[in-house]
């Protein structure tokens, strides 16, 4: 029964659906893996657009926002930034002459698949930075 992976759990219901631990090599049937790699790649983006879009509407413009332009420029460099990183961190490859300098091998990237993108963790430093930076006289778009 998969459909507990996917349905939610409502808290008005009589009745509530035991969680189940599937093995760790359990084959997922197709329809399965499909929904959730749609919904996992949804996440992936969202996560990744969210940050320059929070930072751009609420610090640059205040509201309402007009500078579609600036944002969508940073939204897009977000993605481009993402994917470059990400496929650095898929090849793993080995640093010249690392073994000499540094007595061991030493790579870059893990060669695993794993996005790299932005973090919220950064948005109250952007916002600190680009207020400041309003308050020296800076316009908003160049500070950004």
């Amino acid at each position: 029964d998969y459909s507990v992976l996917c349905m939610p759990s409502l808290p008005w219901r009589k009745t509530r659906r035991p969680m189940k631990l599937y093995p760790l090599d359990e084959p997922l049937p197709l329809l399965v893996s499909l929904v959730m790699g749609l919904q996992h790649a949804f996440a992936m983006v969202g996560g990744l657009i969210t940050p320059p879009y929070v930072v751009a509407k609420f610090t640059i413009d205040e509201f309402p926002f007009t500078k579609v332009d600036l944002q969508q420029y940073a939204i897009v460099a977000a993605l481009i930034t993402s994917g470059i990183c990400t496929i650095i961190n898929i090849l793993h490859f080995e640093i010249p002459f690392s073994k000499k300098l540094f007595g061991r091998r030493l790579f870059v990237g893990s060669g695993l698949l794993s996005v790299m993108g932005t973090s919220f963790t950064f948005l109250p430093i952007f916002e600190i930075a680009i207020r400041q930076m309003k308050a020296d006289g800076i316009a908003g778009e160049d500070a950004y």
